[in-house]
């Protein structure tokens, strides 16, 4: 095994010639520094410094050591040198998926950030199919946003929002003149969006309980789709608050039995802890999102007040 830390002594040296010289630059004892040449000259098999008169001559050896060495130490050093990150600079591919229960407008306002701050970067975005957790933030993608709340101790995240289910109907369904009741819902037919097990486990549980199988009209893949059935039906949809927040021409209600509320995280492998690149990434993706779930609450909880007004009148 070669011990590196002789390079810098031996430059020195070659550039010195001078023992007393090279003691006081490297700020040790001179009797040190020739126990470091006698290191030096077993490491490399050649006397590199032969003494002549008062001083040193260089070997050829360390001639031809002191042209590379330079270059060498410069190399070890940056190896050491603080990463440095300049979002302009950047040309990478992010990676961001997302579960069903975001809604894929936030892939824009991504979008328009990475534009403005890093114009040399892309988005690759996709939707999150319940796959391994561990090794898909490893592997394929460098953020997920989702509901998870529970993951394994190599995942780092940060918590978004916490949000509560609501039913979105068409605006004339007859169902929206008033406060939506157990036996409406159950008698309903309903609209399912892919993904969002826990949520559906937890209303089918409230079917079985009541004796009653779901009307299901129609299986989409997003809540754009799901949405664009709820337009045109008298059909229900269970969607986050946030969701039915960006969809104002339609009724939102509250729940007529109690769901458990859910939370939004921003989920990454621990390998990209120390990146900077990605730590910045992040902190733009959960900017950018947290507005972007916060603003679209607040839209629900306002058309959610406003139904309960108009109810009550």
């Amino acid at each position: 095994m070669h011990n590196y830390k002789l390079l810098k002594p031996l430059l020195i040296l070659l550039q010195t010639r001078s023992l007393t010289e090279s003691a006081h630059k490297l700020n040790v004892t001179q009797s040190a520094m020739s126990r470091t040449l006698a290191q030096i000259r077993e490491a490399f098999a050649d006397p590199i410094l032969v003494r002549q008169g008062k001083g040193f001559v260089v070997t050829a050896r360390g001639e031809e050591l002191l042209k590379q060495l330079p270059l060498i130490i410069e190399s070890l050093d940056k190896l050491y040198a603080a990463e440095q990150f300049e979002p302009k600079e950047c040309t990478r591919e992010f990676r961001l998926a997302y579960t069903a229960f975001l809604s894929e407008h936030i892939a824009p306002l991504i979008c328009l950030e990475l534009e403005k701050q890093a114009p040399k970067t892309s988005l690759h975005s996709l939707l999150w199919q319940q796959q391994n957790l561990g090794s898909m933030l490893e592997d394929s993608v460098e953020l997920l946003a989702t509901t998870l709340d529970t993951f394994p101790e190599n995942i780092h995240g940060k918590k978004l929002i916490q949000d509560e289910y609501v039913v979105v109907m068409n605006k004339d369904n007859s169902l929206a003149n008033k406060p939506l009741a157990i036996t409406d819902y159950l008698d309903a037919k309903h609209i399912t969006v892919h993904g969002m097990q826990e949520m559906k486990q937890a209303v089918k549980q409230v079917f079985v309980e009541h004796q009653q199988s779901r009307q299901i009209l129609a299986k989409v893949p997003s809540f754009d789709s799901a949405m664009e059935v709820v337009r045109h039906s008298k059909a229900l949809i269970t969607a986050p608050l946030h969701i039915a927040g960006n969809y104002p021409d339609l009724h939102i209600a509250k729940l007529p039995f109690r769901l458990p509320s859910h939370s939004y995280y921003l989920l990454w492998h621990a390998k990209h802890q120390k990146d900077l690149s990605h730590r910045w990434f992040r902190e733009l993706c959960f900017k950018c999102l947290q507005i972007y779930l916060k603003d679209a609450q607040a839209r629900g909880i306002s058309a959610l007040a406003n139904h309960l007004v108009d109810v009550r009148h």
